[in-house]
């Protein structure tokens, strides 16, 4: 990732990251996840990879509730663009929004992701089991920071995720 930062989105990045997970995902939901978290207020943390010019990655946190408990995350979406993929900016994007997120305080962070890519960063599926949720099975995976949290629960989505 030479030449490559990460950084905080801005309200004028909204369009480039539209776009983005627009080539990315070949299709407008995902954007449409983004734009409803932000104007929700369920937004955690929305960051961007650049290299000074242009947007080159995307990555989304937002709020998820254990039990009614503001204290975990999702993951989720995470686009890089189409001829960029593979070169390390979607992994820099999740390490350093993991560190984030533990750094805030978050107990956990979910993904519904692909399972052969998201284990590379701790996730697993048999962590995130125990966990009543819209999505259940291999795709569906935690990552916890420490031993002290929810080791179950009721998980509440925001609005966006048709929650």
């Amino acid at each position: 990732m030479k030449d490559i930062w990460i950084r905080q989105a801005r309200e004028d990045d909204a369009e480039a990251i539209t776009a983005l997970n627009d080539a990315a995902f070949a299709t407008k939901a995902e954007a449409r996840i983004i734009t409803e978290l932000a104007r929700d207020g369920d937004s955690l943390y929305s960051l961007v990879a650049h290299n000074d010019r242009d947007i080159l990655g995307h990555i989304q946190f937002f709020r998820i509730l254990i039990d009614g408990a503001d204290i975990a995350a999702g993951l989720g979406p995470m686009s890089v663009l189409p001829d960029r993929q593979r070169s390390g900016i979607g992994s820099g994007l999740v390490k350093f929004g993991l560190a984030l997120m533990e750094g805030a305080g978050r107990e956990a962070v979910f993904v519904l992701g692909h399972p052969a890519y998201y284990p590379r960063f701790g996730f697993c599926a048999d962590a995130a089991a125990p966990f009543q949720a819209q999505w259940s099975g291999p795709s569906f995976m935690a990552l916890r920071f420490g031993e002290t949290g929810e080791q179950a629960g009721q998980l509440t989505y925001p609005a966006a995720f048709g929650a």
